[in-house]
């Protein structure tokens, strides 16, 4: 099966790409995905630090069953900003 995977902040920079289609086994979940990165860039290694993900534009977690056809976007935690009151 098919997913695309979009890349945002820090990720994408260490990738040089922010979005492809990474093909996986039927029945992969967010987990497995986060593996295969890995395998194919060390830059992408989630060990060490948090990652996020976002199934089809809602948050899911590592054990979350993909799709084919599914858009997973991963991100890093984000700071930032102030606030006023």
């Amino acid at each position: 099966m098919q997913v695309t995977v979009k890349l945002f902040a820090t990720l994408r920079h260490a990738a040089g790409w922010g979005s492809r289609t990474i093909e996986l086994e039927p029945g992969a979940t967010v987990d497995d995905l986060l593996a295969t990165l890995a395998a194919m860039d060390q830059n992408l290694g989630s060990e060490g630090r948090t990652l996020y993900a976002a199934v089809n534009q809602e948050y899911a977690t590592g054990d979350h069953i993909l799709q084919d056809g599914d858009e997973v976007a991963i991100f890093p935690p984000v700071s930032g900003g102030t606030m006023t009151g």
